[in-house]
């Protein structure tokens, strides 16, 4: 958790702290980096067993080839929900200098919904996962997320204890409101004028 809080403390406010990061489905990096990895790891490792003589070359090959996996990792790994104790927050990155964030407080939830889709889907336990928000139109949408059915209960289990919390609070907070006005209100003599005004009546 501490890496994660490395990478994706410039998502956090004041006080915040991660509590899970959702991820896509690791089968996700697999299935879109699985050409990237044939051709410019496999393939070139191929070529240098029979002509060792190009190792220049192949290099050159080979490191284009990490590249492209160090972009698909990159790619799979910051498009994630950012689960904390003050809310989930969205990142979708497109490429390594486009990306997107969004936020969701725990009491602006409205609903949560997942989908498992597709034979792979259901074998690997992943699928699309989703977040409705009260009183916006804005939604938050993780697709191919690793066990679905995990991250919800996850989010609706702290969503719970923060509204709890908050009410806990307020009611903490209205208690000592009224308390220092009775207080405030008898240093003054208020019971006292309020007795006498129903003495006079």
């Amino acid at each position: 958790m501490e890496l994660s809080h490395y990478f994706f403390k410039g998502h956090l406010q004041d006080g915040e702290k991660i509590l899970f990061v959702a991820h896509r489905h690791f089968y996700i990096l697999f299935r879109d980096s699985f050409k990237t990895f044939f051709f410019g790891i496999f393939l070139p490792a191929g070529v240098f067993v029979l002509f060792p003589k190009l190792i220049l070359a192949i290099g050159v090959w080979w490191f284009i080839g990490i590249l492209g996996m160090i972009y698909h990792f990159i790619d799979w790994y910051f498009d994630a929900w950012i689960i904390t104790n003050q809310g989930v927050v969205d990142i979708e990155r497109n490429g390594l200098f486009d990306k997107e964030s969004k936020r969701v407080e725990y009491e602006m939830i409205d609903g949560m919904e997942y989908k498992v889709a597709g034979f792979l889907a259901t074998v690997f336990n992943f699928g699309d996962i989703g977040i409705d928000t009260m009183g916006t139109t804005m939604s938050l949408l993780l697709k191919d997320a690793s066990n679905p059915k995990k991250i919800e209960k996850i989010v609706i289990g702290l969503q719970e204890k923060h509204v709890t919390n908050k009410s806990f609070s307020n009611y903490n907070t209205l208690k000592e409101m009224l308390a220092s006005m009775i207080s405030h209100h008898a240093k003054k003599g208020g019971f006292k004028n309020s007795l006498k005004d129903k003495e006079k009546e």
